[in-house]
């Protein structure tokens, strides 16, 4: 009777224990399930993120898309997207905008038992927002100049809030770019720094802050599109760099954000000719050329995912810019996405008229029959989706869509979206961004009572961000006694229509809107000369405000001070004027001429950038004139030439390494923990432990111990 018992004590313990060693990756997930229901049809929908910017009449009039359409809802129930991407064109009001994701929402979840939709939308700060009216902040550069992480962390918060708010659930930001060119046409000030380890410190910083608001994560633009001269929206940029000087460099961000938890990672459409050499034939020019990084195995597959071990989803840079619509079928640059390893295209048709919808419905049958056919990889496409199907299991968007209580979340929007205590902070936050780089005989600050100071501004409206500036100095008391600021705008002027305009005048700030380096060598830069020689001929003072590519600080040389205000948005009306709903406005510009005058806001920023010295032709040289680091301030003449780091006390990202490049796909990660090593892999809000081989190896040699004294005893029982 004992042995029987033993025998059964043992039986217990052997099928305890082997359910215990049994992978929890052997039961399905939700997300997995889901998937094996999809036809090809839904699983391509489900790799495509539409966008509703517009729509077209049949007279080919545009308007906004502020409301859902019957066509929208249409295909919204036809197909499993993965999301929709809002514009500033679908978010005129805080309520509007609430109605309209709600709207998406609904249409959506009308379509069949489906994952919520990811409501995405290019929320970076600064130069690129695309809340009407939230809270803009003052931009990526800005925070760099200021240099603290724990502000760049408030300021992904309080926007999070506000996406959180209207509804959205997915920002296409940080930007990590390391803007390492500054001949860069479009990435620029939306950049933190030009130096890899301050951009992988802010953008980790910022990813964190973001994910805690729940709004997802993504960096861009994969591999780095910091070094580039040509603007991918209007041409096909090309990078002359090798694998080893991008991990040296543009990767270093990536890599310290994806291991801060970005869930997503957004593609550049940018050459690599030294790693990608597979090649396509452009149907615009008929050139053969090299694969960009949106359509690169090497680049997405071999790197991203194996050696940077990124397991999360990546989306494509919108597929409708010039870079890939002009060279590429749209269908050859579909398969080729996919087969790199992407798993979300972003606005690959446009969608304003019937015959735009009409066209996606075909673009979607036509890749699921070449995914039926084998033209297109279903292993590829299962992987994408399950990869977005596991994104939305994580992030709480499996459930059924809640759409009840529509009007308490719309006053919520209201009361949480661009509200004056955000716009408050934003205007101190600003404030410790602008940079001072040249400060002759101690011209600013502007505190000598009586005198007339001219603004001359590019843009009419705006006069209304320095008409601000002055209304605040004086309420605030720090106008000084018998001042006169005046603000003219100098578009369409020749030098000799400006003259009458500065009569008089004290000191002349002259704003610098430049976008690119050809601009340099314009006329407006020159008249800029003529300016400050005038000036300077009747004994006043000639100030420069740069507010867009802060290299211009280097051409204006004949200036007494320069600052830099790292932002070219300005008002639609006086914020004083604002209703309770307003429309998002630049706080850069206004903060800067305030500072001029405020002698207790002496500036204490430094710059994130290197700005090199020019030419006799105005052609950027190697040589700085402006350090990463310097900064001036009022309480000394002599400049601060070391650069600043982050204080001690502050959360810092780790410095970031690329792995070695690996034989095969596998990740750097996955390496290690193959070899018996801990690692932890972390996608968005989930921690998977992957160092358990140890504890499942002992627990089987348990077993198969427990199993031999189990037959060592059956057998004697059967000999009795």
């Amino acid at each position: 009777m004992k042995k029987r018992i033993l025998s059964l004590i043992l039986v217990v313990l052997f099928v305890s224990l082997s359910a215990a060693v049994v992978p929890a990756s052997a039961t399905e997930s939700t997300a997995e399930q889901y998937l094996a229901s999809m036809s090809t049809e839904d699983k391509i929908s489900m790799m495509i993120m539409p966008a509703f910017r517009w729509k077209t009449d049949s007279e080919g009039n545009r308007t906004n898309v502020t409301e859902i359409t019957d066509d929208i809802t249409e295909t919204l129930q036809k197909h499993s997207y993965a999301g929709v991407i809002l514009f500033s064109q679908n978010t005129e009001t805080n309520a509007g905008t609430t109605r309209f994701v709600d709207a998406l929402q609904k249409a959506n979840a009308a379509g069949g038992d489906r994952p919520q939709l990811l409501i995405s939308t290019d929320q970076e700060g600064g130069n690129v927002t695309r809340l009407t009216q939230g809270t803009m902040t003052p931009g990526n550069m800005a925070l760099g100049a200021i240099n603290d992480v724990n502000i760049t962390k408030e300021v992904a918060a309080l926007m999070g809030k506000e996406m959180t708010a209207v509804g959205i659930n997915a920002d296409f930001a940080p930007d990590v770019d390391v803007n390492n060119n500054p001949a860069n046409p479009v990435i620029g000030v939306r950049a933190f720094s030009d130096d890899a380890q301050t951009v992988a410190q802010h953008g980790s910083a910022f990813v964190e802050a973001l994910n805690g608001t729940g709004v997802i994560s993504t960096l861009k633009h994969f591999p780095g599109h910091g070094d580039t001269s040509t603007d991918s929206h209007t041409g096909l940029p090309s990078i002359d760099k090798t694998y080893e000087q991008l991990k040296q460099n543009e990767l270093i961000p990536f890599q310290a954000c994806i291991s801060a938890g970005a869930q997503m990672i957004m593609t550049a459409h940018i050459v690599y000719p030294q790693i990608e050499t597979e090649t396509y034939v452009s149907k615009l020019t008929g050139d053969t050329i090299n694969l960009p990084a949106t359509l690169s195995k090497t680049i997405i597959t071999d790197i991203l995912r194996g050696d940077m071990g990124f397991d999360g989803v990546v989306a494509t840079d919108a597929m409708e810019m010039d870079a890939i619509a002009k060279h590429f079928d749209k269908y050859d640059a579909a398969r080729l996405a996919i087969d790199a390893g992407v798993d979300i295209l972003l606005m690959p048709v446009e969608m304003r008229s019937k015959d735009g919808f009409a066209e996606m419905d075909r673009y979607i049958t036509t890749l699921a029959q070449q995914a039926d056919n084998g033209a297109i990889s279903i292993e590829k496409i299962n992987a994408a989706v399950l990869r977005i199907l596991k994104l939305k299991e994580s992030n709480g968007l499996f459930g059924k869509y809640d759409g009840s209580d529509i009007e308490s979340r719309v006053q919520n929007a209201v009361d949480t979206v661009g509200i004056k205590a955000s716009h408050d902070r934003e205007w101190e936050i600003t404030k410790k961004a602008i940079t001072l780089v040249k400060n002759d005989d101690n011209t600013l600050p502007l505190t000598t009572p009586g005198q007339k100071t001219v603004v001359l501004v590019p843009y009419d409206d705006e006069t209304i961000p320095m008409q601000y500036a002055v209304k605040k100095l004086a309420a605030d008391g720090k106008l000084p006694e018998g001042a006169v600021v005046e603000a003219y705008s100098y578009r369409n002027k020749t030098p000799a229509d400006v003259l009458p305009m500065i009569e008089g005048a004290d000191n002349v700030v002259f704003m610098s809107e430049i976008y690119g380096a050809a601009a340099l060598k314009n006329d407006l830069a020159k008249a800029a000369d003529l300016l400050a020689d005038t000036v300077h001929q009747k004994g006043g003072k000639f100030i420069v405000m740069s507010v867009s590519l802060p290299y211009d600080a280097a051409r204006f040389q004949k200036a007494d001070a320069i600052m830099i205000a790292y932002l070219p948005r300005s008002m639609p009306v006086d914020p004083e004027d604002k209703v309770k709903e307003m429309q998002q406005y630049g706080p850069n510009m206004p903060a800067a001429l305030y500072m001029m005058f405020s002698k207790d806001d002496a500036p204490t920023a430094k710059l994130p950038i290197n700005i090199p010295q020019l030419d006799e032709e105005y052609n950027f040289t190697d040589t700085v004139l402006y350090a990463r680091g310097f900064g001036l301030t009022y309480e000394t003449g002599e400049p601060d030439t070391q650069p600043q780091t982050t204080r001690p006390e502050e959360t810092t990202a780790p410095s970031a390494t690329i792995a070695p490049a690996a034989t095969d796909a596998t990740s750097a990660t996955q390496k290690k923990t193959a070899s018996g090593d801990s690692a932890t892999t972390t996608g968005g809000k989930g921690t998977v432990q992957t160092g358990e081989a140890g504890v499942l190896i002992l627990a089987a040699l348990l077993v198969l111990a427990l199993s031999a004294l189990f037959a060592v005893r059956y057998t004697k029982s059967k000999k009795q």
